[in-house]
């Protein structure tokens, strides 16, 4: 009897043991991903922002040249003005006051339409980076995957929990086979 209960104490203290090394030989690890670096790195992201910084660039030429036609009309009104009479000051005045509007008006719409522009392009790379982020925190077993932004919402981090480098890696061979 004696060695039947010294017996069953060894298997009940081998069974807890093995427990407790389960329990901690998971790797339930919290990572993290820097959004800054995987935005300037990950080439989907990069491509979306190269088109858009081409579409600014045209609408920023076509500003510009509304620009100057103001800057021409002032100057016109300037060097003509004491030589035109009241009706004709007026009519510059008006010229000049309506490309004013004009330009305010095509300011007003590019931003907007850049700002949907943007919303539309990186929404497609959002939804891939996480989904891909889901798949990856499932397949290396972690507890949580974490965003750091600009904005500061990780004050520290243990070294090795930023996992952006592997993120992108993965995310650039996918896109880029």
């Amino acid at each position: 009897m004696k060695v039947s209960n010294l017996l069953l104490y060894v298997l009940v203290c081998l069974g807890l043991a093995l427990g407790v090394w389960n329990l901690f030989s998971e790797r339930e690890e919290i990572v993290y991903v820097d959004t800054a670096k995987l935005f300037q790195k990950y080439s989907e992201a990069v491509k979306v922002n190269k088109k858009l910084e081409e579409e600014t660039k045209k609408y920023e030429g076509n500003i510009d040249t509304l620009m100057q036609e103001i800057q021409t009309a002032l100057k016109n009104y300037e060097l003509s003005g004491s030589k035109l009479d009241a009706a004709g000051r007026a009519k510059q005045e008006r010229l000049i006051t309506e490309k004013q509007s004009d330009l305010q008006r095509y300011q007003s719409a590019v931003k907007e339409k850049l700002e949907k522009q943007r919303q539309q392009e990186f929404s497609g790379v959002v939804n891939t980076i996480n989904g891909f982020l889901k798949e990856y925190g499932k397949r290396k077993g972690y507890r949580m995957i974490l965003i750091a932004n600009p904005a500061g919402t990780i004050a520290y981090a243990k070294e090795g929990t930023d996992i952006t480098d592997d993120i992108i890696e993965e995310l650039n061979k996918k896109s880029n086979p």
